[in-house]
């Protein structure tokens, strides 16, 4: 099958995350499954001229242009139009099977399809209205609801707009989770036979475990952060949970808007001895860090399709800390292999970290459960499997 992969951003660009990641993961293993794919993708800072990549089986298409949804049809730079015309170049030479849209970036295919006579599968790792609430949930003050106010009506009129011509312009929709599937039912009135759930997997192979036999008593009790470093990730809680607990380490990883005003807030707290910040490391080495430490947190205020950070830290054997938000339900079973809290605040968070650093039995026994629910729903072949199907 020849199948066209349209996407905002890839792995190659400048703070890429987990939609990027769990696209390149996902096209590696349908090329294995001898699919021939082709990824368009906004060229950004890549090049000023189109270029392509070929790597693990994958052609990436980068192509110059402006991405802006708005008049983007009658703007001749536009990525809806300049995506359309180097797509029917290699359509024409040898016509694609489908088309996949990583969320809304196909638009400019989905618009055409009449003509093009081509199906689209859309998957969707969030909807306009989860980010309305995130932003809402991170506004403190008047002033702060005043700033955001222009971003709000931007994201009503693409509630209404864009979000509704994706999703009821593809043929399937694949979302991330059960609460993306609830989401867009509710915010476009989609048929429910129309969205499927299929959680994002990973060759578990690619995710060192955690080796329990050989901690240490005398060892502090390792807590690791991995994502971007924003206010709304929970970050200043988690610092606020763990500046009066004794013998614990956290490790940060990833870089962000935040990050200069988090180190600020650990010097303010006297954690300097107690916390690492590492930067954004390269995907072998962020998930080693996932064995080397004791319990994986994501405390985030965001309303979160499908973390993939959850997934590795489920195969790397380590429990779970997260906000009931989003799609961490499908992830993190509470009280199983790990704990969902069901509003956050540094009280609850540390109860939590606390918990588990003191009953090093139930750490593991939950690090363990994490494992083997890993393995039973979230392989990459289960993933690949499940869109085949679909495609």
């Amino acid at each position: 099958m020849k199948i066209a992969v349209f996407i905002k951003s890839t792995t190659f660009h400048k703070g890429y995350g987990g939609l990027e990641t769990q696209n390149k993961v996902l096209c590696q293993g349908l090329a294995k499954h001898e699919h021939k794919i082709t990824v368009f993708s906004p060229a950004k800072e890549i090049s000023t001229t189109v270029e392509t990549k070929e790597v693990d089986g994958v052609t990436y298409v980068f192509i110059p242009c402006e991405y802006r949804m708005l008049f983007a049809p009658i703007n001749k730079n536009s990525w809806y139009n300049k995506s359309y015309w180097e797509f029917l170049k290699y359509h024409q030479k040898e016509p694609f099977d489908v088309v996949i849209s990583q969320s809304s970036a196909g638009l400019g295919i989905i618009a055409r399809k009449p003509k093009l006579k081509l199906k689209v599968v859309g998957i969707s790792h969030g909807t306009i209205g989860g980010e309305m609430k995130t932003l809402l949930n991170s506004v403190k003050s008047p002033l702060e609801l005043a700033k955001a106010a222009k971003s709000l009506a931007f994201g009503v009129v693409n509630l209404c707009s864009r979000q509704r011509k994706y999703i009821h312009g593809c043929n399937s929709v694949v979302a991330v989770s059960s609460a993306v599937k609830e989401q867009l039912l509710q915010e476009t009135s989609v048929s429910d036979k129309k969205v499927v759930v299929i959680p994002n997997g990973m060759d578990p192979l690619k995710v060192p475990q955690k080796n329990w036999g050989n901690y240490k008593k005398n060892e502090p009790f390792k807590v690791l952060y991995i994502g971007r470093i924003e206010e709304s990730k929970g970050l200043s809680e988690l610092l606020q949970a763990c500046r009066d607990i004794d013998g614990i380490f956290i490790n940060i990883v990833g870089d962000g808007p935040f990050l200069e005003e988090l180190k600020i807030l650990s010097r303010q707290y006297k954690m300097s001895q107690k916390i690492l910040f590492y930067g954004k490391l390269p995907f072998e080495q962020a998930v080693e860090m996932y064995s080397c430490s004791d319990v994986f947190v994501l405390p985030t205020k965001r309303v979160e399709g499908f973390p993939m950070t959850l997934v590795e830290a489920c195969f790397a054997g380590i429990p779970i800390i997260a906000t009931n938000i989003g799609g961490n339900k499908d992830a993190v079973k509470n009280g199983v292999n790990g704990f969902l809290l069901d509003k956050l605040n540094a009280t609850s968070l540390q109860e939590k970290i606390t918990k588990l650093a003191k009953d090093l039995t139930l750490t593991e026994k939950m690090g363990l459960n994490g494992r083997m629910s890993a393995e039973e729903n979230f392989t990459l072949e289960k993933m690949v499997n499940s869109y085949e199907r679909i495609l």
